[in-house]
């Protein structure tokens, strides 16, 4: 009886083919260091940003792989990589825009 009841249930649920058919159009699937990932592009980010980033992630953790480093810290290397990169970004872009920004107020503030 409870094996019958659980196939019932089993039925009205979706499929996983369904789900998949329905998503592959949109649904952008990708595979580093033998783990499977799928995004789903959106209003913000479209299917050629996320194509650039995945170009972008597996280089680095190919460059990573190629000089033999464990593949359990792969991960966190190429995050750290990219998030020191990101600091660099931001301190060359912010230091001048903040500089120009001190000088508007300056040049703005009433007398």
């Amino acid at each position: 009886m409870q094996d019958e009841q659980k196939e019932e249930q089993f039925d009205e649920q979706p499929k996983e083919e369904d789900k998949e058919s329905t998503q592959d159009a949109q649904t952008i699937r990708f595979v580093i260091l033998g783990i499977p990932y799928s995004i789903k592009p959106s209003e913000e980010l479209s299917a050629e940003d996320i194509d650039v980033l995945i170009t972008y992630v597996k280089n680095r953790v190919d460059s990573y792989a190629k000089k033999r480093y464990d593949e359990t810290r792969i991960p966190m290397l190429v995050a750290f990589d990219i998030a020191n990169e990101l600091r660099e970004l931001q301190k060359f872009y912010e230091l001048p825009i903040n500089r120009a920004i001190d000088k508007l107020k300056f040049v703005l503030e009433p007398e």
